[in-house]
């Protein structure tokens, strides 16, 4: 009986995933993957890093989205573990991103991206007498130290308002912070471009347009197909992606590395 009990617990919880996000989490590790791939095939480097723009506006929508669904139920337990994770691969996964990165210093890794906006959101909605004064202020340290933050300031607030995008039951109001939300992934690709004065090289021209144009597609197919697709009946299952996608991220690069520089 217990194990019965048991089978439909299980079930009823696989047909509680929400399948849509299941599978941008796929999609965001896929591209991540063929946009860190690109180091290892030169010759494709505009295909595969274009493909890769759609990975960083993907897992900002998520984290997004699920912090929609965590604040608004006052989980506060999820949002504290999702801190320590994001904190902790902070960590981790800045020398495996160095290695791979082969270049003097340029900027962090990913994970104090998302953390810093994951920290904004959660500022912005907390009601500590000192929460408005803490969100200012992390966001004057973050645009000042845009230059080392990967994707910049502009990454940092595309979370905050991708989380607006789905905290909101407005529906001109969806619409505003989705396009101010496609604004920033589009800033936030080409940032680098322009603060090293890259435009002064016309060859660039047209990577720096693919990856604008490529990040903004993804934002707002990623973020509508989130929003409507989990009333959708998607007809197939893709496997969780469980905790293992944090420790998939400095990993993947360790092995890319190797590849690069031995193989």
């Amino acid at each position: 009986m217990v194990h019965l009990q048991e089978a439909v617990i299980s079930q009823s919880a696989v047909r509680d995933r929400n399948r849509a996000l299941d599978l941008l989490k796929w999609i965001a590790i896929v591209t991540m993957v063929i946009d860190h791939a690109s180091i290892l095939f030169p010759q494709y480097n505009l295909l595969l890093r274009t493909i890769g723009r759609w990975a960083f506006p993907i897992f900002c929508i998520m984290l997004a989205f699920n912090l929609n669904q965590a604040i608004s139920k006052k989980k506060t337990h999820t949002l504290k573990n999702y801190f320590k994770n994001l904190a902790l691969f902070c960590v981790l996964s800045e020398v495996p991103y160095q290695l791979f990165n082969q270049e003097p210093f340029t900027t962090l890794n990913v994970m104090p991206t998302l953390l810093l906006g994951f920290l904004l959101v959660v500022l912005g909605e907390s009601k500590h007498k000192y929460a408005t004064l803490q969100f200012v202020s992390l966001l004057v340290v973050t645009t000042l130290l845009s230059n080392f933050i990967m994707y910049s300031v502009w990454g940092v607030l595309l979370i905050v308002f991708l989380y607006l995008f789905f905290k909101t039951t407005n529906v001109r109001s969806k619409k505003y912070f989705l396009m101010i939300s496609v604004l920033l992934t589009s800033l936030a690709n080409i940032f680098n471009w322009l603060i090293g004065g890259y435009y002064t090289d016309m060859t660039t021209y047209s990577l720096a347009f693919s990856f604008a144009v490529s990040s903004a597609i993804a934002t707002y197919i990623g973020a509508q197909f989130l929003l409507k697709g989990q009333h959708m009946n998607i007809p197939f299952e893709l496997p969780p992606v469980g905790k293992w996608a944090y420790w998939f991220y400095p990993v993947h690069l360790v092995i890319i590395w190797i590849l690069f520089k031995f193989a």
